[in-house]
Parts: C-alpha cells; structure tokens; sequence
C-alpha cells in the first residue's frame, strides 16, 4: 500500500490547532520585511495545516492560499481564519507537489515545519517557476521536542519510553513508519544550492517553553506519531500512564522545553 499523505495527521486537527507550539514571533516578522510584503502580492502556504503560519501572514498580501492533504486540517484553519475575521484566503485539499500555474504569481511561498513530508526537489522548482522576480520561498524547520535523542531530562526519557512501549520503537506516520515516507534526509541547504534559487539567508531563533501536564498530553495528540487514533483502546490506559509518570517526574507541574526555529529565506532573482 502506497503511504497516504492525507492520512499522516489523521485525527489531530483539533489537537494541532490548540496545542502547537507558536513560532517565535519574530520569524514571520523577518519574512515579512525580507520579501517586503506590503499588502499587496499572492501568498502559497504549502502544508499549511490549521493555518499557523497562513493567518497571520494572509494580514501582509492582497490574497493567500493554504495547501494542505488533510482536510480535518482545513476545517480547523478556516474556523482559525473566521475567528481572526480573515476573509483573504483560498483553502486547497492536496500535495505541495501538485500545485499548478494557475496560482500564479506568487510573492511567497511558504512550508512551515512541512517541507519534509513533500518531494522536496520537486516542490522547490515549482516554487521557483510561480513566483515573481523579487519573491521568494521560506522554508521553516524545528528540532522535535519529543523524538530527538538528545533529550536527557528524566521527564523526557520517561515521555519517549511510554511512546515506544505503547506504540513501538520504528517512528510512527500515521498508517506507516516515518521512513517510509522520508526514506533519506538531505540537508536543506544542499537541497536549495541544487534547486533553481540556488542561494539563501538562513536565521535561527532560540527559545524556551514552559508547559503544564494537559499541554504536554494534547501536544503529543497533535503529532504524526503518538496521537488517539494510532493508540486506539489503549488510549485511557496512555493518558493515565503518561500523566502520573510525568507529574511524579515533574512534582511542580512546570514542564520546560527549550528548542530552535530555523528560516531558509530563498528569494527570486
């Protein structure tokens, strides 16, 4: 069976909406001022799950589009888009690989925490062809609070061993392992250096996170890996497990997470 995009965040969209980590609010304020977004111009959020980054920004061009395969994700990005009275976006159901000419021209494509999931040679090209001289891409990628190894902290270990005892040691994706949909990981600065835009200013932005006991859990019913429907009966049996572990680990309630955003900004020449 062919891995199924549509089906990797399956369930989490309202979980994803709420319990996401926001970017550093810097970051889209860099983009803004490198691609001089003043209002007017199209923006193409590929991956736009429940609009993060698609909302915001939709504030700074004439018109915006959000491209996700979910369309639990769409949902919940036009009730985020409705609540923030946006009325200045196109929600599209399908694969960044997929977009067509009939989008542009675009200031500013953007994947957030996305660009992994998508053939990225592919996505990159079209990208380069349906923008305008002056426009650009940003790519945005983030170390994952949960899965990286480096994670030392007692709390930490604990959260990833009740992942791996409830659900496996292979990274979950959905209905697959994480490998099947990212087989090999190349470096996105060789990615780019190899595509049509060729260069790019890379930004980093540090930062620290301070969560409770129920942001913890709701976060990790957002993911690709850990979520209600991957866990299934065992779900209640999870939850209880997970919680008295970590409030034991963590007596305080405070749950302290430290991580870094980064930017590729490519721009059009």
């Amino acid at each position: 069976m062919n891995p199924d995009p549509a089906r990797i965040f399956q369930g989490t969209a309202w979980y994803y909406r709420r319990y996401r980590r926001p970017y550093p609010v810097q970051l889209p304020n860099d983009m803004v001022a490198y691609f001089h977004l003043n209002g007017s111009g199209r923006l193409l959020d590929l991956g736009c799950g429940t609009g993060e980054l698609t909302v915001p920004l939709s504030a700074h061009v004439a018109d915006a589009i959000g491209v996700d395969p979910s369309l639990d994700m769409l949902e919940e990005a036009k009730a985020r888009a409705a609540q923030a009275g946006v009325a200045n976006i196109r929600w599209i159901q399908g694969r960044a690989e997929d977009i067509s000419f009939d989008l542009a021209p675009l200031r500013l494509t953007t994947a957030g925490v996305s660009f992994h999931w998508m053939r990225q040679e592919v996505v990159l090209t079209k990208a380069y062809e349906l923008t305008e001289v002056g426009g650009g891409m940003a790519i945005i990628s983030d170390i994952s609070p949960v899965r990286g190894r480096d994670k030392t902290e007692a709390w930490k270990v604990r959260r990833r061993e009740l992942i791996e005892k409830y659900l496996g040691s292979e990274r979950r994706a959905g209905d697959h392992l994480h490998k099947d949909f990212i087989s090999e990981k190349r470096p996105y600065a060789e990615l780019i250096a190899a595509s049509p835009f060729h260069t790019f200013v890379h930004k980093e932005y540090p930062y620290t996170t301070e969560r409770d006991i129920d942001q913890i859990v709701g976060f990790l019913y957002s993911t690709s890996y850990a979520n209600l429907r991957l866990l299934g009966d065992r779900a209640d049996e999870f939850e209880r497990e997970i919680r008295d572990e970590l409030s034991r680990l963590v007596p305080s309630g405070k749950f302290i997470e430290s991580g870094k955003a980064e930017v590729y900004l490519l721009q059009k020449k």
